[in-house]
């Protein structure tokens, strides 16, 4: 099977497309990856990718095709510019890439502008194809303080209905897209394409118990943007500054020095360690000093509907979750029984929550639920079979 994948971002920025990508290979099909150029998060393109530099590359087998793509700045206008420059190269790069392809692969995460030139190419060729939505579009831009009621919002719900109805099968990340798609697009999902991310190779391994030392360490790993609402765990973590409870917040982000601030002005930087970012090898070691993993969003449509990817991860570590977040995060650790959840945006609440976890007499039975709701659900393995049966499927099994 000769699989095109489109997807804005690939390898070296860290999106699991990649690891999908070399998966395929490793199992015998042919895979062209029509990506962007590497800029995620900082903005910035390498040297060696200006100029016209590295735009074909191969890697593990993954013939890659990079599009003109203009870096990432801060602003509405600086990711706008960001997003049209490549949907704009990669569409006219598909309508003239050679045609011996067998089936499309939009990997689409925000914005949904990254999978149109895979929709605009399905119109001119009889290949089908497959969007993976991770991000649910138009949704999306209340996290941009965009109103439903704003012509850009009414704009981009017509181009998200055309880039989705242009899929001839869609495979979702989250059970709650299926209702929006239906409701909001008129699109029909049946359950089987209920597809989560899976967990990254890192965390496929079990880690050891953690060793008790007299404190309770906490563990946030992740992006630290306005989205992810960190500040939230700051304060509940001056609440619990009586408490033998040590925070580690483990990533990068606009809101980072803000949340360090933070920190300082209400006297728990003692308690709170910012480490800033760190590889993505370097995160187990951070798992497994914690006695449990910590995960929050504002509260948001956008991002309610979402499970965010280091759900993944964490319950892959067997380690608990605790959560400052709604919708589907806590559905599934409901579900996996693996933690305990309050509402976003309410520090008081999530502290109340961490101390239910403190007073909890299960913590090495939820870490070991919560390893095996991600060995029956997150696997990569598990992932690639279904992805690939699907393909497969669409391109008439060859």
């Amino acid at each position: 099977m000769k699989v095109l994948v489109v997807c804005q971002h690939y390898w070296p920025e860290n999106f699991r497309v990649t690891e999908i990508c070399e998966a395929l290979v490793s199992r015998g099909h042919q895979v062209t990856a029509l990506v962007g150029l590497p800029n995620y998060p900082t903005g910035k393109v390498p040297a060696e990718y200006k100029r016209f530099r590295n735009r074909r590359q191969q890697r593990n087998g993954v013939v890659i095709r990079r599009c003109l793509e203009i870096g990432r700045r801060p602003g509405k206008l600086g990711l706008a510019v960001n997003y049209v420059s490549y949907m704009t190269s990669a569409s006219l790069k598909a309508l003239f890439i050679k045609r011996d392809f067998d089936v499309i692969y939009a990997f689409s995460t925000s914005p949904v502008l990254m999978s149109l030139p895979a929709s605009l190419l399905r119109c001119f060729v009889k290949q089908k194809l497959m969007i993976y939505v991770m991000d649910i579009w138009p949704a999306c831009l209340s996290a941009m303080n965009v109103g439903e009621n704003t012509a850009l919002y009414a704009f981009m719900r017509r181009v998200s209905r055309w880039v989705y109805a242009r899929a001839d099968r869609i495979i979702y990340s989250s059970k709650r897209f299926q209702g929006y798609l239906r409701s909001v697009h008129g699109i029909e999902v049946d359950d089987d394409s209920y597809m989560p991310q899976f967990a990254d190779d890192v965390f496929s391994q079990p880690l050891p118990p953690k060793v008790p030392d007299g404190m309770t360490q906490l563990v946030f790993a992740g992006n630290i943007g306005r989205m992810q609402a960190v500040d939230v765990l700051v304060r509940a973590a001056a609440m619990l500054r009586d408490q033998p409870v040590r925070w580690h917040i483990v990533g990068d982000g606009s809101e980072y020095e803000a949340c360090v601030r933070l920190a300082k002005e209400l006297h728990v930087e003692t308690l709170v360690t910012f480490y800033g970012r760190k590889p993505l090898e370097d995160m187990p070691a951070f798992y497994a000093m914690a006695d449990a993993l910590l995960v929050s969003l504002r509260d948001d449509v956008s991002v309610n509907d979402t499970l965010p990817g280091k759900v993944q991860g964490y319950m892959a570590a067997g380690r608990p979750v605790l959560g400052s977040i709604a919708g589907e995060t806590p559905y599934v650790i409901e579900q996996a029984q693996c933690g305990f959840c309050a509402p976003p945006g309410d520090a008081q609440a999530f502290a109340q929550a961490v101390q239910r976890f403190l007073a909890a007499p299960d913590a090495i039975a939820m870490g070991r639920r919560a390893r095996e709701y991600y060995e029956a659900h997150f696997t990569k393995k598990n992932h690639i079979d279904r992805l690939e049966r699907m393909l497969l499927d669409l391109c008439g099994g060859e």
